[in-house]
């Protein structure tokens, strides 16, 4: 008898997840070489995106890619930053950058920052972003509507009293 309740709780679980899951997206890395090369694409051709950018304890530890004219949008909270022209950008990229030309967020100890590209629950590629994981948890991708989808995140939690 109790297999029999177990086996139907883990059944309502499994339908509640597909259910829930239905409008989040994820985050997917990219892999080392491919990482490198989008890295200095964003670089060089920043004007062509929307960047938003978060700064914690005076350190940058998120930047998200926004495709200017691919008719999606990527919302988050208010307290981002937006990269309003090429001397702010200029200078973001001059302190965190690599002599190789490799984005490396500050604090990130695993040689340089990974892209990850942000997909919607409809299977297309929002933007990128690049984030130092140890400063930040990412959250999730959640469909808003047919165009937009919202990011959440959160600072790590405080490990070994720091």
């Amino acid at each position: 008898m109790n297999n029999k309740r177990l086996d139907a709780i883990v059944i309502l679980i499994v339908i509640y997840i597909m259910g829930c899951s239905g409008n989040y997206g994820k985050f997917t890395p990219q892999a080392g070489n491919e990482s490198k090369e989008t890295q200095r694409e964003l670089i060089d051709n920043w004007s062509d995106y929307d960047i938003r950018l978060i700064n914690r304890s005076g350190k940058l530890t998120v930047v998200i890619f926004d495709p200017k004219n691919d008719g999606r949008k990527i919302l988050v909270g208010s307290e981002w930053s937006t990269v309003k022209n090429q001397e702010m950008w200029t200078e973001i990229v001059k302190a965190n950058t690599t002599s190789d030309g490799d984005f490396k967020l500050p604090g990130y100890s695993g040689g340089t920052s990974k892209v990850y590209e942000i997909w919607g629950p409809d299977s297309q590629l929002y933007g990128l972003l690049i984030y130092e994981a140890y400063r930040v948890s990412l959250g999730s991708v959640k469909q808003v509507d047919e165009n937009t989808v919202s990011l959440t995140w959160s600072p790590p939690p405080v490990r070994g009293g720091r």
